[in-house]
């Protein structure tokens, strides 16, 4: 069917450079290269960065089939906590592409779950840099909003125009040819699993913000009652 199609089609992109890079080696190899270690390194470097794309397409269609969040409970996730772990993950130099966060210490807690914040987060992340081909800065800002907190990511990059902006949410909808244009159909799966809201808005040539609204969590809402009693 049509998604067995698409999960062809996503793999299919990272095992060409894959590919390339080991007869690359190969070839560097064969010619006794004196510069053959850095070929390799550089090359190595290069199939392990695809290799992970490969794992993030293959969690990305397990979850996309996965039925609603199997009935994993939803808890308090403390989102200035997500936002440095993931930060962490991209500061360490992403070549032309900035990551900066703005997200209060005292924010409340959300209701969430924690995998999944982090999950999502990537997703945006992955798609505000791969959005930013000549460079930019991406950042992560949230504040409450009456009885909720709004965690937004956005990007400087080119922008998304409007015929474009109504589909971003289907499943197989890619702004480009690469990347596994799940993105935000998950994200969005994710985030309403929560009882939250996203959003998108973009302006050409000034760039795409995508907003979460999230539940601020109450305790004793959701989750095991705190002295064991019965609900």
């Amino acid at each position: 069917g049509e998604m067995a199609r698409q999960v062809a089609h996503e793999v299919k992109n990272p095992l060409t450079p894959i590919k390339l890079s080991v007869q690359h080696v190969q070839r560097a190899y064969n010619d006794r290269r004196d510069d053959f270690g850095e070929i390799l390194e550089r090359n190595a470097e290069a199939m392990l960065r695809e290799i992970d794309r490969l794992a993030e397409i293959a969690s990305s269609f397990s979850r996309l089939g996965a039925p609603e969040a199997a009935g994993m409970p939803i808890e308090s996730v403390s989102l200035p906590e997500v936002v440095t772990e993931v930060l962490t993950l991209y500061q360490g130099g992403q070549g032309s592409v900035r990551f900066d966060a703005d997200v209060p210490k005292d924010l409340p807690d959300v209701r969430a779950r924690r995998s999944e914040v982090k999950e999502v987060l990537v997703n945006l992340l992955e798609n505000a840099r791969a959005a930013m081909e000549s460079g930019g800065t991406v950042r992560i800002t949230a504040g409450r909003s009456a009885e909720r907190v709004l965690l937004a990511v956005q990007d400087d990059g080119p922008g998304i125009d409007d015929q474009l902006l109504a589909r971003v949410f289907e499943p197989h909808f890619s702004t480009r040819s690469t990347g596994t244009g799940l993105g935000l159909a998950i994200v969005r799966r994710l985030v309403e699993s929560w009882g939250g809201e996203v959003t998108l808005s973009s302006r050409i040539g000034e760039g795409t913000s995508v907003t979460l609204r999230l539940d601020v969590h109450v305790p004793g809402e959701g989750g095991p009652p705190s002295d064991g009693a019965a609900v």
